[in-house]
């Protein structure tokens, strides 16, 4: 008796041991709000996007009251395996979906799908769907996270096409821009004393439309100091972006009090890469009472191929995160954006993309 209990205690503990070594986390944001803007033609990220085939942009180019996400609402999975000798393994798949109707957002798996293998003392290569190396100083240098009617994507991008978005021979892309590598290929390197770099690369696979995409970045993170530096560029079959490029430059100081926090970003689109797009953004959040004061003022200036002028949009925005819990929090967001055009993209007279938006956050 006293045997098969000690034989039962061994393999409890060997049993421990290896689920110590492995774990699956499911994670996952679920965002709504009620959303209304003036129906203005001046292109504004959450606000005023692609132009639709009505003349209309999206998702707010209306004056109708939507129930619209703000973050993008996500199911994911992601996990870890412990190989011994400093080695590990890893995954990370996840799903985005529109919570107001239940539908998917378009790929399944449309958010990131990558498998992993780290080094502790080399770092991570990573194989799948994952995030560019200049996405990260965009993300890290917008108030609203990128997210919602106060969000700055696409403008923190210099209107460069994506590896996901075709571009227009005008050196515009035809949709919004995206920040991520399909057929990706990467590299993180360990944190040395607050500094990283991050390579990747984007097969074209041979396709007549999607460039071979490679970039790096290299970043410090020490105290209250943020700092990076980004590049990318294309290269492949489609005239419209081969040889196009960006740079990208960010950096942020934490106060305690306030975190201010300056972008900016080049870029050469369209055939031969003659087109220049332009973005520099200042923001800043406060911790204020039980949440989280955001303020951002951007502006780009377009000179896409083809053009006789420059394109100046300014965008304004605020916002106001009032945690009830450290997963659930209420915000209100508005935002204002004006150009320099005389005839918007509808063919009507310009006119400012105002919008707001109250909502509520939960994530797991």
């Amino acid at each position: 008796m006293k045997k098969s209990l000690l034989a039962l205690a061994v393999l409890g503990a060997f049993a421990g041991a290896a689920s110590a070594q492995s774990s699956v986390t499911i994670y996952g944001v679920v965002d709504l709000a009620v959303q209304k803007s003036n129906g203005g033609n001046t292109y504004s990220p959450g606000v005023c996007e692609v132009p639709s085939a009505t003349g209309t942009c999206g998702p707010l180019g209306t004056k109708a009251w939507k129930l619209q996400q703000s973050t993008a609402s996500r199911l994911g999975f992601r996990g870890t395996e412990d190989l011994g000798g400093g080695l590990s393994a890893q995954f990370q798949i996840e799903h985005r979906f529109t919570p107001d109707d239940g539908a998917s957002g378009g790929i399944f798996w449309g958010g990131r799908s990558y498998v992993q293998l780290t080094s502790a003392a080399a770092g991570s290569v990573y194989l799948g769907r994952e995030y560019a190396p200049f996405f990260w100083l965009a993300a890290k240098s917008d108030p609203f996270g990128l997210d919602g009617v106060g969000q700055f994507t696409g403008m923190v991008y210099g209107l460069a096409g994506t590896h996901e978005t075709p571009m227009g021979a005008d050196g515009l892309p035809t949709g919004n821009p995206a920040g991520r590598h399909t057929n990706g290929i990467g590299y993180k390197s360990p944190n040395l004393g607050g500094l990283t770099v991050n390579a990747a690369v984007g097969l074209g696979e041979g396709s007549a439309t999607l460039n071979r995409d490679a970039g790096i970045n290299v970043e410090y993170a020490g105290g209250p100091i943020y700092a990076g530096i980004g590049y990318g560029k294309k290269t492949g079959t489609n005239a419209n972006s081969d040889g196009n490029s960006l740079v990208n430059l960010a950096a942020a100081y934490d106060f305690g009090v306030a975190k201010l926090m300056g972008y900016y970003i080049r870029t050469k689109t369209g055939v031969n890469s003659d087109g220049t797009n332009k973005f520099f953004l200042i923001g800043a959040t406060a911790p204020v009472g039980p949440g989280l004061l955001k303020v951002g003022y951007g502006q780009l200036t377009a000179d896409p191929v083809g053009a006789t002028d420059e394109t100046k949009v300014k965008k304004f925005a605020i916002g106001y995160n009032y945690n009830l819990s450290k997963r659930t929090n209420l915000y209100v967001d508005l935002s204002t954006a004006n150009d320099n055009l005389d005839v918007g993209f509808d063919g009507k007279n310009s006119k400012n993309s105002t919008a707001y938006a109250f909502g509520l956050r939960h994530t797991f």
